[in-house]
């Protein structure tokens, strides 16, 4: 700032305290444009850097200052997923199915049972099957691919993703866990690990409210869809902390699912965990979907009969219908809308995007 230099005055004691002050003023005005200069300039950064950082997950590519072109968070990703399903076309790698409690885990791995010389573990997919009547290494010491040998259980480290990885192919080419709860070790695993595939089906929140195995001992309670007699129940349902957000509480980074006050935070860390999985199946279209996964891996899966026998449906009326009480059906919709939110989210990213 300019500032004109004041008049002489007659009596130099006036002014000598006239000029002081006015120094003083023009070097706290001189440092107010400093301060004024460099949050212009540190806005200006910030906002080149987070443009910077915005389109780098938004496009397949940028360039970098040099003029170079750097390769996006998303082509990293799909060169990742490309590499696991060539390793296992070659036969090093092994699939892992991660099973959301009646998300098809059971239907996946009948058909993935069937495969041409290739194992499956027993009970879903699990672990040891009942009677040995499926194979089960000797040299696996508990009852689950997830609690084998070398620490390679439901606890699977990153660092140890690779040993698990390493164990289990010698004897199976598909297994699943089943998750009814939060697990942080989903979050600790090598999901980017070349010789591991994995797969996880996501389905519609308010379906999956009405299926079977319902938590918390409600299943004994309201085995089938509401009616007059079992409103009551079905609402102690909904307000179970078990029901709440259900996949989404499964998927998250930590436990942070609060009905209807859940964050878009907690939402972010269940899309973070999904984006690194190798494939998303809808269920709404499992055939489809399920005819997808098994091309894309060489397995020359049909759809023929699949859904049909293995999965129940009801084609003929909507899950508003099902509900029998609009009240009941937008306050589940209310207080699972996080949960909506993801899965409308992965259907765009499922091997199959499916027909409403």
């Amino acid at each position: 700032p300019i500032i004109s230099t004041p008049s002489v005055q007659s009596n130099g004691k006036k002014l000598g305290v006239s000029a002081s002050v006015y120094q003083h003023k023009i070097k706290a005005l001189k440092w107010i444009s400093y301060v004024l200069a460099a949050a212009v300039l540190l806005y200006s950064v910030k906002d080149i850097m987070f443009g910077v950082r915005m389109n780098r997950e938004e496009t397949e590519a940028v360039q970098d200052l040099e003029g170079e072109v750097v390769p996006s968070i998303k082509q990293q990703q799909i060169a990742i997923k490309q590499q696991q399903i060539a390793n296992y076309i070659k036969g090093t790698a092994i699939i892992r199915n991660i099973h959301i409690t009646h998300h098809a885990g059971t239907s996946l791995c009948g058909q993935m049972s069937k495969v041409p010389n290739e194992h499956t573990p027993g009970f879903a997919c699990m672990k040891k099957g009942r009677n040995n009547d499926t194979y089960w290494p000797e040299e696996a010491i508990k009852a689950s691919p997830f609690d084998g040998k070398h620490q390679v259980g439901k606890e699977v480290s990153y660092n140890e993703t690779k040993e698990w990885v390493s164990f289990w192919r010698q004897y199976y080419h598909f297994v699943s866990g089943e998750y009814p709860d939060w697990d942080k070790t989903l979050h600790q695993t090598n999901w980017e690990y070349e010789n591991l595939v994995s797969m996880i089906v996501m389905r519609n929140p308010l379906e999956r409210f009405l299926a079977g195995g319902k938590c918390g001992g409600f299943q004994t309670k309201i085995p089938d869809d509401p009616s007059n007699e079992t409103q009551d129940t079905y609402w102690e349902y909904a307000n179970s902390e078990c029901a709440d957000n259900y996949a989404l509480r499964v998927l998250t980074r930590e436990p942070c699912v609060q009905g209807a006050n859940t964050s878009s935070e907690c939402l972010q860390g269940a899309k973070d965990l999904l984006n690194r999985i190798t494939f998303i199946l809808d269920q709404s279209c499992l055939n489809e979907s399920v005819e997808a996964f098994g091309s894309a891996l060489h397995l020359n899966f049909t759809k023929d009969g699949f859904e049909s026998r293995l999965h129940h449906w009801h084609a003929n009326l909507s899950v508003r219908d099902r509900f029998g009480n609009d009240t009941l059906y937008e306050y589940v919709q209310t207080r699972f809308r996080r949960d909506i939110e993801l899965y409308e989210w992965s259907k765009n990213r499922s091997i199959v995007v499916c027909n409403d």
